[in-house]
């Protein structure tokens, strides 16, 4: 359902979420009573029409949007017809409990479509926690976005994860909802193009990727068959499952110290690749395959988690864009990809 503003989930109301009980069961009750995981929010105002031959596109996790001017301005100096985002808060404590996304589109010159991942509980992780106290989150909204220079048509949401792990205790972010991606179309001369921003999890294995990858390929393909089709966001190809990464961190960075390469040149390890090989897509002329997306963060090794995939299109001038701050600190844990695309 497309709506102007996202029906409110009361603060009590995710408060006794937050209280009772966190297994599946109750999960998916949740879930399925929470009217904005059903919705896409439009805004914004397209400031022309579709393009003549050629568009533009920026994919980029914001993270929460808490920089958003800097994220602004980064986006506004790539001019881009189409920014795919992912990781963006509305009404969370810890970026400001604004809509940071209508910032965005009003100074792209924009109209949007957004979806919710998460309705968030509490205030996030660890460290944003910290920042924020006992500030309450105005909305709790987190979620990916399409922003479009032209006209976006036909929004629709694909949901990947039912499963509710982010609602378990062991997780500390107790959240409603799972995974998922948000598109729309729009034009190049005369022709529709399918545009997604997608979002996969980091908390599951290379296989549990795939899975999510041929659901995704699967809706699209329900959606529009015959539209060519661009693919963006954070697909979290980190080559392993969480608990390979975190149950023994020593042992996975003398692993990644063993294979120089691995988490960059990831296809190898996550079998997504050969998903979308199979369904048609291709990554090679999209992306800088020899670049890392991922920032460094203390203790975690670089990588390649942020892709392109097309199909029908013929992709040039792929870019990595730093995410940096004025004062050279980062706006967001990943920078950001840009790429032009034409039919083929």
């Amino acid at each position: 359902m497309l709506v102007r503003k996202l029906t409110h989930v009361p603060i009590a109301d995710r408060q006794a979420m937050r209280e009772g009980p966190r297994d599946s069961a109750t999960h998916l009750r949740h879930a399925a009573a929470i009217p904005a995981l059903g919705q896409i929010e439009v805004g914004g105002t397209a400031s022309r029409g579709g393009a003549d031959d050629a568009l533009k596109v920026v994919a980029w996790n914001v993270e929460r949007l808490r920089h958003v001017e800097a994220i602004a301005a980064t986006l506004a100096a790539q001019a881009p017809d189409i920014a795919l985002l992912s990781e963006v808060d509305e009404g969370m404590a810890r970026s400001g409990n604004g809509h940071p996304l209508g910032i965005i589109a009003d100074r792209l010159g924009h109209t949007f479509a957004y979806g919710v991942e998460f309705v968030e509980l509490g205030g996030g992780n660890e460290a944003e926690r910290s920042a924020t106290g006992e500030t309450a989150n105005a909305e709790g909204f987190h979620g990916n976005a399409v922003t479009s220079a032209g006209p976006l048509l036909r929004p629709f949401l694909v949901r990947l994860d039912a499963t509710g792990g982010w609602f378990r205790h062991e997780r500390g972010q107790p959240r409603i909802g799972g995974r998922m991606a948000i598109g729309g179309q729009v034009h190049i001369g005369t022709r529709r193009v399918t545009v997604v921003s997608v979002h996969l999890e980091n908390r599951t294995n290379p296989a549990g990727r795939a899975v999510q990858t041929r659901h995704l390929l699967d809706a699209i393909d329900k959606y529009d068959p015959e539209a060519p089709v661009l693919l963006g966001g954070d697909f979290n190809t980190l080559t392993a499952s969480h608990e390979e990464r975190h149950d023994d961190p020593q042992a996975w960075m003398a692993r990644v110290a063993a294979e120089p390469g691995r988490l960059i040149d990831v296809e190898r390890h996550e079998p997504l690749f050969a998903v979308l090989t199979e369904r048609g897509y291709d990554w090679q002329a999209a992306n800088n395959l020899d670049l890392p997306t991922r920032r460094r963060e203390a203790g975690t090794p670089v990588g390649r988690i942020d892709w392109f995939f097309t199909r029908g299109l013929a992709a040039s001038a792929p870019a990595v864009v730093a995410a940096l701050l004025p004062d050279g600190s980062p706006s967001s844990d990943h920078d950001a990809l840009a790429v032009t695309v034409r039919l083929k």
